[in-house]
């Protein structure tokens, strides 16, 4: 039997290729191990109206380096993927929030997340109907036309105690000067309601001159087209009447749809906030969003300025019944800046 002698022949710029790409593999390998990484820049914002138990918290980088993101918010809370991630705390307490980017890099920040807050409803304070003046002595009725009030406590301001438990109730001031009205409905002591009155002096009767005998016809005369001046107290009366003619004069007239326009103009910056803030009763009036949060007027001037859209969905105004004025808002909107929406 002949054998055939096999030969292997090894190409050499196969060879010298694979040897190269070998070299350049460990190169790179060592050139990372040996690297420095800057983690100096690391870090991230935690953004919210709010830290409560009911608000959702939005987490964003801000170091633009960043490729990979592990958010970790705590045990049992599953971890987040992106640059900017929102999450919501249900339990009050303190929370550490940690941030690992680019797998070397890490940062951790606590948060203190608390129970929303018992903020007061407009719809829930009563109102109170009473005069504007009264004097000393005179009877003078106080009532309430709420809808949802089934018990009433009066006070009226010149005692400690209650003075009235019915939806009308009669007093008589026994002293001058500005007195405070307070009413609470169903024992809601938070949404109680206060107005105040002023109190006149009493009037006091003229004192008659003693008849004479003989009367002069000429001083008759004279005494007839004598007119006294007026008292202080007849004064402020006819002051107060000329004040309420002036109210009515200069009543505040806004709708709603007026409003949401000028929230828009404003928001494109053209209308200031003074020509807006003309129609409220004071500069600073409460905010309320749709689920109850209370804001002040200059933080919602600043949720809805500079917004690429502002979508208003309903505005309720609690105005004031003789000026017209606005005394609160509740507004149900959202703002979208960049590319998300944001819900107020």
């Amino acid at each position: 039997m002949i054998h055939k002698r096999i030969k292997t022949h090894f190409d050499k710029n196969v060879f010298i290729s694979f040897l190269v790409l070998v070299i350049f593999g460990l190169g790179l390998l060592s050139f990372r191990l040996n690297s420095k990484v800057d983690c100096s820049n690391v870090d991230f914002e935690m953004i919210a109206e709010s830290y409560t138990t009911a608000d959702l918290i939005e987490f964003k980088s801000v170091d633009p380096s960043g490729v990979e993101w592990e958010w970790d918010f705590g045990k049992d809370i599953p971890k987040k993927y992106r640059s900017n991630v929102v999450h919501q705390f249900t339990k009050e307490g303190t929370y550490t929030v940690s941030l690992k980017m680019n797998g070397q890099c890490g940062v951790t920040k606590q948060i203190e997340i608390s129970k929303p807050k018992d903020l007061i409803v407009p719809e829930l304070i009563p109102n109170i109907i009473l005069p504007e003046y009264v004097r000393v002595g005179q009877e003078v009725e106080f009532s309430n036309d709420s809808e949802f009030a089934e018990s009433w406590q009066w006070s009226f301001g010149e005692s400690m105690t209650i003075d009235g438990n019915n939806r009308k109730e009669k007093y008589v001031y026994k002293s001058p000067g500005e007195k405070t009205v307070l009413l609470v409905v169903n024992g809601d002591r938070r949404h109680e309601a206060k107005q105040r009155i002023t109190v006149l002096p009493e009037k006091k009767s003229r004192k008659r001159r003693a008849s004479i005998t003989r009367v002069d016809p000429i001083e008759t005369v004279l005494q007839d087209q004598i007119r006294d001046k007026p008292k202080a107290e007849d004064k402020a009366a006819a002051d107060a009447e000329k004040k309420k003619k002036e109210e009515v004069a200069n009543r505040i007239e806004v709708s709603n749809d007026d409003m949401q326009q000028m929230f828009i103009s404003y928001s494109g910056r053209n209308l200031d906030d003074v020509s807006i803030r003309k129609y409220f009763c004071y500069s600073n009036i409460p905010v309320f969003n749709k689920t109850g949060n209370r804001f002040t007027v200059s933080q919602f001037f600043k949720e809805i300025r500079d917004v690429n859209k502002l979508e208003i969905k309903s505005i309720k105004m609690i105005k004031d019944k003789q000026k017209g004025c606005v005394k609160s808002m509740t507004i149900d909107m959202r703002t979208k800046k960049g590319l998300f929406w944001k819900t107020f």
